[in-house]
């Protein structure tokens, strides 16, 4: 068997103690498992499309193709780490907003920015050009979500109408004081917390209490954290090319399961909450 399973190439994630046929199985499974309500109407709220410097990489037919596979609507969808000649991410950036031009029912396009470089002008450039959001990550560009330079990003969106989805866990430092005190700096702000805090996730959902606009994506999150989270602050999200739909999806239909959550607390946490970020 050939083909795409868990998100990868077939034949390179198999190895020699699972064979390709069973991955297509497990994931099969997996997705006949699952006991999530609104299938189709589902939203990502976390896609890298492009090649990252590390190698991952996702293009434009092939998320095309895992929608499809798992029934999800559409994807929020930003460059990864690929900041490019000028260290803005304006190549990248353009070919999120090609593939939204290409996908428009399908791609929302988020730019990414570095708010240690300048970047008044890209943000005009891709603002004019259809993008909705931004995308930040304190660790891959090294900047302190409370400074300056960020506080100013995270304002100039929020004066746009935008959300910004911040990364937040997986080598972050504690957030909670961090996440406050953007918020108390910029109180109409949007923010979408990636990997539901991950490490940090209790201490955040305090700061969340007071703070009506910040919600956590489910991308590669832990359990734990989504249980004790409440459901209208979450997003579903896939970290694609990084995690898999049918894991992703998996994910929540336990925490769903384990936590309690009605049929409408799981609609909101798959598409709901993010289309109400969005809009």
């Amino acid at each position: 068997m050939t083909g795409r399973v868990f998100g990868e190439d077939a034949a390179a994630l198999a190895g020699p103690g699972m064979p390709v046929g069973d991955l297509f199985d497990l994931e099969q499974a997996v997705d006949d498992g699952l006991g999530l309500p609104a299938r189709g109407l589902w939203m990502d709220a976390h896609v890298h499309l492009g090649r990252d410097r590390d190698g991952h990489t996702l293009d434009l037919p092939g998320l095309l193709a895992d929608l499809e596979r798992f029934g999800i609507a559409s994807a929020v969808c930003f460059p990864p780490d690929d900041p490019g000649p000028g260290g803005q991410f304006a190549q990248a950036n353009d070919a999120v907003l090609a593939a939204a031009a290409a996908a428009p029912e399908r791609v929302r396009p988020f730019c990414r920015l570095d708010p240690g470089r300048p970047w008044r002008d890209e943000l005009e450039r891709v603002a004019a050009a259809g993008a909705c959001g931004i995308k930040l990550h304190p660790i891959a560009q090294r900047f302190r979500p409370e400074g300056e330079e960020c506080v100013a990003v995270v304002r100039a969106a929020t004066e746009l109408g935008w959300p910004v989805l911040l990364h937040a866990g997986y080598g972050a430092r504690p957030l909670a004081g961090p996440v406050a005190a953007l918020t108390e700096a910029v109180p109409r702000a949007r923010l979408i917390l990636a990997h539901a805090g991950r490490g940090d996730a209790r201490a955040l959902a305090a700061v969340a209490a007071s703070a009506p606009g910040v919600v956590f994506d489910t991308s590669l999150a832990a359990l734990p954290d989504l249980v004790a989270l409440p459901p209208g602050r979450l997003c579903f999200g896939s970290d694609r090319p990084y995690g898999d739909y049918a894991s992703a999806l998996h994910l929540i239909d336990a925490a769903a399961r384990v936590a309690g959550w009605s049929d409408r607390d799981v609609e909101g946490v798959m598409w709901g909450n993010l289309s109400g970020i969005l809009s």
